[in-house]
């Protein structure tokens, strides 16, 4: 396989911090990384995408489904905003709306988050994707995933218009699925065959 792998600003070895995280930067930063692509004379592209990688990817292929053979995402960040929110609540969101900034934890992150990661993702409501999505997908998600509840992945598949979206769900897995590295291959590879990709 050709492949390119790369970090979103604040992430891994890129540079740029997370407070200024949003979904259209994320967008931004996969425009850039498909522009090098594509002036190598690679267009049309498979997305592989976890997390808020995988939420990236669904709105990146329902915004240019042409440059999209395919999408393979593992617990894919949706309705973001809502889990923030809950996360913070009531009190600490409205303080996080007025300085603009707070510190955010789990036990996968520690780092500053911008409200404008709010304000971005209230700009891409969930109802806009799936009336624009049209890219064959494969789903991957954990019922034991205690960062992006199983359900609202399950309630994208089913309510999406798109017939060529599939869900696999793991009853005992969590968010990152590194358990099972073997059988995610064997599923994507199922996934792209069965749709002449490979």
């Amino acid at each position: 396989f050709g492949f390119c792998s790369f970090d979103f600003q604040g992430h891994g070895e890129s540079g740029g911090g997370m407070e200024g995280l949003t979904l259209s930067r994320n967008l931004a930063d996969l425009e850039l990384v498909w522009r090098f692509l594509a002036d190598r004379g690679h267009r049309r592209v498979c997305l592989l995408g976890s997390s808020m990688g995988g939420g990236t990817g669904l709105w990146f292929s329902a915004l240019h489904p042409e440059r999209v053979v395919a999408g393979l995402h593992i617990a894919p960040a949706l309705e973001m905003e809502r889990g923030l929110l809950a996360w913070a609540g009531p009190e600490r969101a409205q303080a996080w709306e007025e300085s603009g900034v707070i510190d955010f934890k789990n036990e996968f992150v520690l780092a500053p988050l911008g409200w404008g990661l709010i304000a971005d993702l209230r700009a891409h409501p969930m109802e806009d994707l799936l009336a624009r999505y049209r890219t064959p997908a494969l789903l991957l998600q954990g019922k034991r995933d205690a960062t992006v509840p199983w359900k609202t992945v399950a309630d994208f598949a089913v309510r999406c218009p798109y017939e060529e979206v599939e869900l696999h769900l793991f009853a005992d897995g969590d968010h990152r699925l590194t358990d099972r590295k073997e059988r995610l291959w064997e599923l994507m590879l199922e996934f792209l065959k069965g749709r002449g990709l490979l």
